[in-house]
C-alpha cells in the first residue's frame, strides 16, 4: 500500500479545512440551516489524529470555534447549547483518536524493532534464509543469501524462486515437493541437499531445512527455508572418493602381482627344499619362511582395507565349519579340537581370526607345541579359546599385545598386525578378546587366547 508523504498529508488537511469553512458559510449564510453539516468535520479531525496525534486538538478547536462563531455571526437565533456541546465533542474525539493512534504507532514501532532485530539476526547468520509465498514468489531473503546468489534484495523480492534460482533439471520436482508441503502443512522431513543457480550461472549445493509458515487462521501462507553452502565439502568428498578408488586400484594391482610372484617363488622354494639337503636346504627353508611372511603381510593389508572400507553387517556363521577349515591349513601341526556345532554372529572376514590365532600359537610355540581349540556356549554368547603349550607371554607384554605394530618380543615376530586385526574383527562383531596364561599363575607354560561372540540360532537354511 502506498504511504502518503508529509506534504501530501498537509495538502489534504488544508483542502478538508477549506471545505469545512465553505460548508459552514454555505449552510449558515445561504441555506440558513443549523449544524448538520458539521458531521463532515470529523473527517479532518480523525485524519489529523491519525497522522499527527495530539495536533488534532488544534484542528478540533478551530472547527468547533468555526461552528460557534458562524452561528453567532449569521444565525444567533439558532445558537444553542448543542453547538457548544458539538464543539466540545470535536475536542474529545480528537483526544481519543490521538490516544489510540499513539498506541497503534507504539505497537507498530515495537513490531518494527522486533522485525529489524530478527532481520539483523538473519543478515548476520552464515546461512541463506528465504521466505517463499504459496505462489512460489520470494517474500524475504537475508543479506547473506543475496551475497551468496549474487543478487540485490530488490532484484529477488517478488520473483519466482524456482524459475529464478533452481536448476531446470530439478525445477519441477522441487516445485512438487514445495506444493506438497503447502497442501499438507508439513515440510519435507529432515535436511536435504539441493542445488541452486547463482546470478553468474554457477551451481551451488546447499543443505536445506524447511518449515511451513501459517497465518492467523492456521492455513499455510508460505515456507521458510534455510540453506548452508556445502559445495566445497561435496566436491572435496568426490575428489577424495575418486582418489581413494584410484589408490585402491593401484593396491589391487600391486597385491595381485605380488601374490602371483609369491606363489611362483613359494613353488620353486618347495621344489628346491625337496632337492637339497643340509645347509643348502636350511637356507631354502629360510627363504620359504620369508616368502610366507610376505604372503601374510599382503593378507593383513587386504584385511585391514576391508575393515575400513566396509560397514559391519553380521550374519550367522558356523564356527565349527570355520575352525575345521582353518585347521586343515596346518597338517603338520598338533592341533586338538573337539567338534561342536555352534553358530555365532560374524561376517566373511571371521576366518582371519581363527587363522591368526592358530598361526600365532604355532609360530611362537616351537616345534613340539600342542594347540587346543575349544568352544563354550553360554546363554547369550559363545567363547572360543585357542591355547598352546609354548613358552607363554610375559605379563608386561599382555596389555599391549593387541595394539598395532606391537610385537611379542620374539625374533620370529611379524609386523605386529595379526593380533591387532584379530581384535578389530572381534570388536567389530560386538565381542571382546583377551590373553591369559594357559595355566593360571604360570606364564611360562603356554598362552590362552579367548574371545567372545554373540550367540545365535542355526539359520533354517543350514538345518538338515
Amino acid at each position: 500500500m502506498r504511504v502518503l508523504t508529509e506534504d501530501q498529508r498537509v495538502a489534504i488537511l488544508v483542502a478538508l479545512l477549506a471545505i469545512s469553512v465553505f460548508l459552514t458559510y454555505y449552510f449558515h449564510a445561504v441555506l440558513m440551516l443549523g449544524t448538520v453539516f458539521s458531521h463532515f468535520f470529523y473527517v479532518p479531525i480523525i485524519l489529523t489524529a491519525l497522522w499527527w496525534e495530539k495536533r488534532s486538538v488544534l484542528v478540533a478547536l478551530f472547527l468547533g470555534g468555526l461552528v460557534v462563531a458562524s452561528s453567532l455571526f449569521y444565525r444567533p437565533d439558532i445558537l444553542t447549547l448543542n453547538d457548544y456541546g458539538r464543539a466540545l465533542m470535536f475536542v474529545i474525539i480528537a483526544l481519543v483518536v490521538a490516544y489510540l493512534s499513539g498506541q497503534i504507532k507504539a505497537r507498530e514501532q515495537e513490531v518494527e524493532r522486533e522485525r529489524d532485530l530478527i532481520r539483523h539476526y538473519l543478515d548476520v547468520a552464515g546461512s541463506l534464509f528465504v521466505v517463499i509465498n504459496t505462489d512460489h514468489t520470494i517474500r524475504l531473503i537475508n543479506h547473506y543469501g543475496c551475497e551468496l546468489l549474487g543478487y540485490r534484495e530488490e532484484e529477488l523480492i517478488g520473483k519466482d524462486w524456482f524459475a529464478t534460482l533452481v536448476p531446470e533439471a530439478s525445477r519441477e520436482a522441487r516445485r512438487e515437493i514445495f506444493d506438497a508441503a503447502i497442501d499438507s502443512g508439513t515440510a519435507y522431513p529432515g535436511p536435504r541437499e539441493s542445488p541452486i543457480i547463482t546470478r553468474n550461472g554457477e551451481e551451488l549445493i546447499l543443505t536445506w531445512k524447511d518449515a511451513v509458515l501459517t497465518g492467523d487462521d492456521g492455513r499455510p501462507i508460505g515456507v521458510i527455508g534455510s540453506g548452508s553452502d556445502v559445495t566445497d565439502r561435496i566436491r572435496a568428498e568426490e575428489e577424495l572418493r575418486a582418489t581413494h578408488e584410484e589408490a585402491n586400484l593401484y593396491i589391487d594391482i600391486m597385491t595381485h602381482d605380488i601374490n602371483n610372484a609369491n606363489t611362483v617363488a613359494l613353488g620353486y622354494a618347495d621344489l628346491l627344499a625337496d632337492m637339497l639337503e643340509g645347509k643348502e636346504r636350511r637356507m631354502v627353508l629360510k627363504l620359504r619362511n620369508g616368502i610366507s611372511q610376505s604372503i601374510e603381510i599382503i593378507q593383513n593389508v587386504s584385511t585391514i582395507r576391508h575393515l575400513h572400507s566396509e560397514e559391519t553387517a553380521t550374519k550367522p556363521v558356523d564356527l565349527d565349519a570355520v575352525i575345521r577349515a582353518r585347521i586343515t591349513h596346518h597338517p603338520d601341526a598338533k592341533i586338538i579340537y573337539e567338534e561342536k556345532r555352534t553358530w555365532a554372529m560374524a561376517d566373511d572376514l571371521f576366518p582371519e581370526v581363527i587363522t591368526n590365532l592358530i598361526s600365532n600359537s604355532i609360530k611362537f610355540g616351537g616345534p613340539e607345541v600342542e594347540v587346543r581349540v575349544s568352544v563354550e556356549e553360554r546363554e547369550r554368547e559363545v567363547e572360543v579359546s585357542v591355547e598352546d603349550t609354548g613358552p607363554g607371554i610375559p605379563d608386561t607384554i599382555k596389555p599391549l599385545l593387541f595394539t598395532r605394530f606391537v610385537r611379542g618380543g620374539d625374533t620370529r615376530s611379524g609386523k605386529g598386525l595379526g593380533l591387532y586385526i584379530t581384535r578389530m574383527l572381534i570388536e567389530r562383531y560386538g565381542g571382546s578378546i583377551r590373553v591369559e596364561d594357559r595355566v593360571p599363575g604360570r606364564p611360562l607354560e603356554g598362552a590362552a587366547f579367548r574371545f567372545t561372540l554373540q550367540r545365535c540360532d542355526r539359520p533354517i537354511s543350514a538345518r538338515s
